[in-house]
């Protein structure tokens, strides 16, 4: 991409001065020149317009250069703009002065002009690489704002599959996958500390016959009222509530005991009972609305001993609910 002309302000309070500076500057191809007679002049355009360099008289009424040069580099918008003090020969306390609170270079009157190509060429020089640095920066930011989002985005699509890996589509609990590991871990923490794991199997009753009775999107809105219904009540921060398969859930309650885990079996059936969901066709005709069998185990937990068997003793207690009719509570220790 071809660099845009440089554009220079030359500010003098006399006429003949800039017109020098101007001619000399155009004839070393330098097109874009500005002129300021006075330091007021020059902070108006110096709002106005963008500039690549001034060239700036050390002696002028109403706003001297210094003054200028004191504001210009006090000012985030114009500080990187580089500064030629223009002097005559007899002012170099006041170009000290200048140089002390931020001017590039100086020149003094009458200037040289090979001089004068030089020093202008060599602050354009640094301007155009500190305007390639800056840039160069500002795209750095932009790249690293854009891998932070892209960080961002990968986390939350990361956690959106997490959750997805360990939720029951339908119902928004643990799904199976998510109740095997957690029954694992927790299992291994509570042999550690020697603690009473306990385990609710439970399942809707005739539910099958509901799915017949209601349809199947019924059927999906009761597993869904159910799922949430024992989430709500189940909330300590190790319980989980899973979908274990079909219309079948289960409860891991890590220490607790086996009355506890009765207290927490009863209270889910009395409110999924209280949901009052309409099943005519269910074996439990008082009430009949849909109703939960559950099954409770607890056991001390063991390294040595799998928490696959007390699944199946809390599943065996289940059946032994639903054999007895129904909407109601087994349990089982062994």
């Amino acid at each position: 991409m071809t660099e845009q002309a440089p554009r220079l302000l030359v500010v003098d309070d006399d006429h003949m001065n800039r017109e020098v500076m101007r001619r000399y500057l155009r004839s070393l191809g330098y097109t874009q020149i500005v002129m300021a007679e006075n330091g007021k002049q020059a902070m108006d355009l110096l709002a106005e317009q963008d500039f690549d360099i001034v060239l700036l008289d050390v002696t002028m009424p109403i706003m001297n250069g210094q003054q200028v040069l004191a504001e210009m580099k006090s000012s985030p918008q114009y500080k990187h703009i580089p500064v030629v003090m223009i002097s005559a020969l007899d002012e170099s306390e006041r170009i000290a002065a200048c140089i002390e609170v931020g001017a590039d270079d100086y020149i003094t009157k009458p200037f040289d002009h090979t001089i004068l190509r030089a020093r202008v060429s060599a602050c354009l020089d640094r301007k155009r690489l500190r305007d390639r640095e800056e840039e160069n920066r500002r795209e750095l930011e932009l790249a690293y704002r854009r891998l932070e989002e892209a960080y961002k985005d990968l986390e939350i699509a990361k956690n959106k599959l997490e959750l997805m890996s360990r939720q029951d589509g339908l119902t928004g609990i643990a799904n199976r996958s998510y109740f095997d590991i957690t029954l694992e871990r927790e299992w291994k923490i509570c042999a550690r500390n020697q603690e009473i794991f306990s385990l609710i199997m439970f399942d809707i009753d005739c539910f099958k016959q509901f799915n017949d009775t209601y349809g199947h999107l019924a059927g999906d809105e009761c597993l869904r009222k159910v799922a949430q219904t024992a989430a709500q009540l189940v909330q300590r921060p190790r319980d989980i509530v899973a979908r274990y398969g079909g219309e079948e859930f289960a409860v891991i309650l890590p220490d607790t005991p086996c009355d506890g885990a009765l207290i927490v079996a009863e209270r889910l059936r009395q409110s999924v009972v209280a949901l009052a969901i309409p099943h005519c066709k269910s074996s439990v005709v008082d009430p009949p609305v849909v109703t939960i069998s559950l099954g409770v185990a607890s056991q001390l937990a063991d390294h040595q001993q799998s928490p696959s068997a007390l699944v199946a003793i809390a599943d065996k207690a289940l059946y032994s609910a639903k054999r007895e009719g129904r909407n109601r509570v087994k349990v089982s220790n062994s």
